[in-house]
């Protein structure tokens, strides 16, 4: 690097004519400049390895031209950014200023120099040295950070979006080489289906300094993986290009949607937990206050009908004590397919759903119409359709509790592939979206046993109004008769 003190900044002076060499080194060392001689174009190679800030080169010298002696040092690692000034006496056509150039000179003068012109010359070339000097070690520094960091970076041109240069921890982390990078494009680490939004969003950051985007790249073996993408201007070579840098947070990510299904899973439980209390208690309040009222009076009756003194009376009471014990029974037989319908092990799915609307309907007073059509259920096993009741019943359970609604339509229908079941109120609705959240642990408990079904939930509010709850589930298919049933 050329020093700033003139005084220190050194000069090595090619020439064979021993007049002209002591009178420009002269005007040199009286500009403060320290002068190195030399009468031959190989001395003059042998005494670049003393690194001067700039060389002067008469063209013509006594072994090698001035222009093959500019050619070698340009060649050099050691001396190809030392400026080089070319001087001649004799050719001073404009062809021998073109050749000059083109044998990579920075300058080229011809004799005889005004000592000022020469002067300014050589302080101009050293001012574009120290520019030059102080890029390439702006360069250095930003190639060390490019190649030593330990995250994936690319710099890539925005006109085609093609990768001019990767660091080895992209290789590792993609498992391209760095001839199979620079063969690539920037949207090639996109999977085919998410290339149009990476373009769109790409340029619609363009002006931006710093922009972090999450993305989906895809790996040389197919792996699919989330990145971070970091991405910032730069200008090379008078080229408009970008600096990117990606950050795997595939793992991040896993790790926060298993700790979200984790938090989840404690909420429901949670929540079964307070429900089973709370059914306890609605339970032993409705045996207290239906089951055991009716057994109350039962007991008295009896009590009564043994005081009894004619058989008439007795045959009476006899009567009334027989429907208070058909209303004790109906009305346990009620508390027990709360906990658990025996009619779904005895009778089947179907008698299940529809002695529990009949006694939703008669408990909450809101009409349900069920439509079962030709829906074949066989081919789902117990826990199976235990999961489809209750998804059935929380959804009713939930028009009960919020929707004001007077009616519900229940649906059953197959498609070839799916089972669709849907719940339509004619409540009140809802504004937004329902999302999974531990505000509505009901909604979640639904989707998870549908999820468990291997199909999809999705809660909405038309138009129309109400609330609608919408289930697919892929068909369970089984040998019966002599055909397949769905």
């Amino acid at each position: 690097m050329a020093h700033i003190d003139r005084k220190s900044e050194t000069i090595l002076y090619a020439d064979d004519t021993e007049a002209q060499r002591y009178a420009v080194s002269r005007v040199l060392r009286s500009a403060g400049f320290h002068v190195l001689e030399a009468s031959t174009g190989h001395q003059a190679l042998a005494m670049s390895a003393r690194c001067p800030d700039l060389i002067v080169l008469d063209v013509n010298l006594p072994d090698i031209s001035g222009i093959e002696v500019c050619k070698r040092l340009k060649a050099q690692e050691s001396t190809a950014r030392t400026p080089v000034l070319q001087v001649s006496a004799t050719l001073v056509s404009t062809e021998a200023r073109v050749a000059g150039l083109e044998g990579g000179a920075d300058a080229y003068l011809t004799q005889p120099i005004e000592p000022k012109e020469l002067v300014a010359t050589v302080r101009a070339l050293l001012r574009v040295r120290t520019s030059e000097e102080q890029l390439w070690e702006s360069q250095l520094q930003y190639r060390s950070f490019f190649e030593a960091n330990p995250l994936p970076c690319c710099v890539f041109d925005t006109a085609d979006l093609r990768v001019l240069a990767v660091n080895a921890a992209a290789v590792q982390h993609y498992g391209y080489s760095r001839e199979e990078f620079t063969a690539m494009t920037l949207r090639e680490l996109s999977p085919p289906e998410e290339r149009a939004a990476f373009l769109e969003g790409l340029h619609a950051n363009a002006p931006a300094e710093h922009t972090l985007r999450t993305w989906t790249h895809i790996t040389k073996n197919g792996q699919l993986i989330d990145v971070d993408v970091v991405w910032a201007p730069l200008e090379l070579n008078g080229n408009s290009v970008r600096l990117a840098i990606f950050r795997d947070i595939t793992e991040k990510l896993a790790l926060q949607a298993a700790q979200h299904q984790e938090e989840i899973r404690r909420l429901l439980l949670e929540r079964a937990l307070q429900a089973q209390e709370d059914e306890r208690r609605r339970i032993a309040r409705e045996l207290h206050d239906e089951a055991g009222q009716l057994m109350t009076t039962l007991l008295i009756g009896l009590r009564t009908l043994s005081d009894a003194r004619r058989l008439a009376d007795a045959k009476q009471q006899a009567k009334g004590l027989r429907e208070i014990a058909s209303d004790a029974i109906d009305e346990l037989g009620r508390l027990a397919r709360g906990l658990h319908s025996s009619v779904l092990d005895d009778l089947g799915f179907e008698a299940a759903i529809r002695r529990f609307i009949y006694d939703f309907s008669k408990t909450h007073g809101i009409q349900v119409d069920l439509q079962m059509g030709d829906v074949y259920l066989a081919g789902f096993n117990r826990d199976e359709q235990i999961n489809l009741y209750r998804i059935v019943q929380e959804a009713l359970t939930n028009v009960a509790r919020h929707a004001r609604a007077h009616r519900v339509h229940v649906r059953f229908e197959n498609s070839p592939l799916d089972l669709e079941v849907t719940i339509h109120d004619d409540g009140r609705g809802f504004s937004g979206v329902v999302n999974n959240s531990s505000q509505h642990l009901g909604i979640e408990g639904m989707r998870q046993r549908a999820a468990s079904l291997g199909g999809a939930l999705r809660i909405t509010s038309p138009e129309e109004g109400g609330t609608l709850v919408r289930m697919q589930i892929p068909n369970r298919r089984e040998a019966h008769g002599n055909g397949i049933a769905i």
